[in-house]
C-alpha cells in the first residue's frame, strides 16, 4: 500500500514538473528570450515535457468509459487543431496536457502555474529594464506602450490577469490586505506601462470580486442562483460575437448602427475588424486559412507593417480557423464545464469562468494554457472524482 501511495505521489510530481516545463517553455517563447532558444531545442524540450505525461499514463492501469471518451474527444480536438495551426503549436500541446491534468487536483496545478507565472513574469520584465533584453517601444498616436521585453504589449498583461485570478482562486477570502494592494499595485503598474485598457479593466474587476470576497464571506452562496443564470454565458456571448460581428453597420435600425460605431470605438475597432475578416475569409465547418496581421513582433524584435487585421475575439477566431465544429465543441464543454463546477458550490472557480466568458469577447490570449490555467478544469468533465483542491488542504466553503 506505501508503494503504491509513493509510486502514485511521484507520478504526480512527474506531471507538476511536466507541466512546469511546457509553461516555462510557452512563456518563454512570447519574449525576447526565445532568439537565444533555438528551435530545435524548443522542440525536444516540449517532447521531454509530453514524455513525462506519457510515463504517467503508463501506469494507469485501467481506464474507464470517461477516461475513454476524453481521449477519444481529446484526440478529435487535436487534430483539427493540430492540421490549422500545426501539431507541436501550443494551442494543440495544451489539448494533451488538458487531458494528462485530468486526475491531479487543480489546486496543485494553479499553485505550480503561479509560481512559475510570477517568476517569469519578474525576471522578463527586469531583464528588459536591465538592458539584458530588448524593451521595445510603441508609439501609435498619443500612446506609448512598452512591451516590457515581451513581443507584443499584451503578453505581460494578460500572464498578470491569469495570476489575479490565481491568486483569487487560492486565497478567496483568506487574502491578506497588502496580497491585495501588491496585486493593484503592480495591475496598475502594468496598465501604465502598456497601456493595455480591456485587460487592466478585467484584472481590476477579479480584484474587487477578491476584495468583496474578503468583507462579505458567504455573499457568493447566498447568490448562487445569481450565477446559475449565467451557466449558458459561453454560448450566449459565443452568438451575441457573432451575431454583432456580422450585423456591425447593417441593421436597418439607426440606433443600433450609431450604439455598435460607439462601442466599436470604446473596444479600439475590435467589432470592425472581426466583420472585416468575416466578409474577408467567411467561415466553415472545419476551419479555413486565414491571413491576419497583428502587431506582435517577430523572434528578432521586427514589426509587421503589412495592413493591420486581427479578430481579437476568441470567438469569432475559432469560428473562422478552427470551424464550426471545433467552436461549438468548445463552448459545449466550457459550458458542462460551468454547470459542473456550479454543481460543486465551486462559486470562486464559477465567478472566473464567467469572467472569461466575458474576455474572451475582447482578448483572444484567454485561448492559450499559459494565460489562462483554468483551461485544465475541463478535466472535471472526464474524470468523475475530480479533485478541485487537496483532500488534506483547508478548502474554502461558503
Amino acid at each position: 500500500m506505501k508503494l503504491v501511495l509513493k509510486i502514485k505521489s511521484v507520478l504526480e510530481h512527474l506531471t507538476l514538473v511536466a507541466l512546469g516545463i511546457f509553461l516555462i517553455v510557452s512563456i518563454l517563447d512570447v519574449t525576447f528570450y526565445v532568439q537565444y532558444f533555438p528551435s530545435t531545442a524548443h522542440k525536444l524540450v516540449i517532447a521531454f515535457s509530453l514524455f513525462l505525461l506519457f510515463i504517467k499514463e503508463s501506469f494507469k492501469k485501467k481506464y474507464n468509459y470517461s477516461d475513454l471518451i476524453g481521449m477519444f474527444v481529446t484526440l478529435l480536438i487535436y487534430l483539427f487543431v493540430g492540421k490549422m495551426s500545426g501539431f507541436g503549436s501550443n494551442i494543440a500541446i495544451g489539448i494533451l496536457f488538458i487531458y494528462a491534468l485530468r486526475d491531479i487536483p487543480f489546486k496543485k496545478l494553479a499553485k505550480t502555474s503561479l509560481v512559475i507565472s510570477v517568476c517569469l513574469l519578474l525576471f522578463v520584465i527586469i531583464s528588459s529594464k536591465l538592458g539584458i533584453i530588448p524593451s521595445y517601444l510603441e508609439v501609435s498616436g498619443t500612446r506609448l506602450r512598452s512591451y516590457l521585453g515581451f513581443r507584443y504589449a499584451l503578453y505581460p498583461s494578460i500572464l498578470l490577469k491569469d495570476i489575479v485570478a490565481i491568486v483569487f482562486y487560492l486565497k478567496q477570502n483568506r487574502i491578506r490586505y497588502w496580497q491585495w494592494f501588491l496585486l493593484v499595485l503592480s495591475v496598475y503598474w502594468i496598465y501604465v506601462q502598456t497601456d493595455s485598457r480591456l485587460t487592466f479593466y478585467s484584472s481590476c474587476i477579479l480584484l474587487i470580486c477578491n476584495l468583496l470576497i474578503k468583507w462579505f464571506p458567504n455573499g457568493l452562496s447566498k447568490l448562487g442562483h445569481v450565477l446559475n443564470v449565467f451557466k449558458p454565458t459561453f454560448i450566449i456571448n459565443a452568438l451575441v460575437s457573432f451575431w454583432v460581428a456580422f450585423t456591425y453597420l447593417n441593421s436597418s435600425n439607426f440606433f443600433v448602427n450609431d450604439f455598435f460605431y460607439k462601442l466599436n470605438n470604446m473596444l479600439g475597432g475590435r467589432i470592425y475588424l472581426a466583420n472585416k475578416s468575416l466578409q474577408l475569409f467567411g467561415f466553415g465547418w472545419f476551419g479555413r486559412p486565414v491571413e491576419w496581421n497583428g502587431n506582435g513582433l517577430t523572434v528578432e524584435g521586427v514589426r509587421n507593417y503589412q495592413t493591420y487585421l486581427y479578430v481579437d475575439n476568441l470567438y469569432i477566431q475559432i469560428l473562422q480557423k478552427y470551424g464550426l465544429l471545433i467552436l461549438a465543441l468548445m463552448v459545449s464543454l466550457l459550458t458542462l464545464t460551468l454547470f459542473k463546477v456550479v454543481q460543486k458550490r465551486q462559486w470562486v472557480l464559477a465567478l472566473i469562468l464567467i469572467l472569461m466568458s466575458f474576455h474572451s469577447m475582447i482578448d483572444d490570449l484567454n485561448l492559450y494554457l499559459y494565460n489562462n490555467i483554468f483551461w485544465i478544469l475541463l478535466g472535471c468533465l472526464i474524470n468523475p472524482d475530480y479533485q478541485f483542491s487537496d483532500k488534506n488542504d483547508e478548502e474554502f466553503r461558503v
